[in-house]
């Protein structure tokens, strides 16, 4: 019966290359995939709409309240009605 030699020139590059193989297969543990798990759509806020976005709908919300608020004042003040002062002094 022969023995073979191990060759060692082999066997380092084929312990490397499992190394690696294992290394590339288990991932990675930096905190960017944990970053990535818990807020996977970081560029939206809401289902649909990005920050830009609910910031111009809640300014668009802003100026209509404001303007409804006073086209009430001007209903619930009259100042939309002519003045019904006369021009006539009216005596004491």
């Amino acid at each position: 019966m022969t023995r073979r030699r191990l060759n060692v020139r082999m066997i380092v590059p084929g312990v490397a290359l499992a190394l690696a193989g294992a290394g590339l297969s288990g991932g990675c543990a930096s905190s960017r995939g944990a970053e990535i798990r818990a807020n996977p759509t970081p560029e939206l806020r809401t289902l649909d709409k990005r920050p830009v976005d609910t910031a111009n709908s809640f300014a668009l919300m802003r100026n209509e309240n404001y303007r409804m608020m006073r086209q009430d004042m001007a209903r619930a003040f009259y100042y939309d009605r002519p003045s019904r002062l006369t021009r006539e002094p009216v005596p004491r």
